[in-house]
């Protein structure tokens, strides 16, 4: 069991090295290709719009959080289900609130335009 567990530790690390190492060295890669053409390095401190992000966090959230409300009532029902629903309430409503998510961040970029 110990070895097991070295071993998912070690490769856990690794993964997670090789895609460090290859974000930084693209990111480097990239950055010199824009500096050879002449552009000016102040081009990478752009703005960042993090709002779509917050957005469609929030949205999951909340359906993540109406998926255990949901499934927890379903639970406490007196009716036989074949499993438990709070993993299949959490999975719907959880996909309900991306969709959700999606469709406003469509409508809010149509309306930006």
């Amino acid at each position: 069991m110990q070895t097991t567990s070295a071993a998912l530790l070690i490769s856990l690390s690794l993964v997670i090295f090789g895609i460090c190492y290859y974000y930084f060295t693209t990111r480097h890669k990239e950055r010199m290709a824009i500096i050879e053409k002449g552009l000016p390095p102040d081009l990478f401190k752009g703005a960042h719009n993090y709002l779509p992000l917050i957005l469609t966090l929030g949205i999951v959230s909340i359906g993540v959080s109406l998926g255990i409300l949901a499934g927890g009532y379903l639970h406490s029902l007196p009716v036989s289900w074949p499993g438990d629903p709070l993993p299949f309430c959490v999975f719907l409503f959880l996909g309900l609130s991306l969709l959700a998510a999606y469709f406003l961040l469509k409508a809010m970029h149509r309306q930006s335009k």
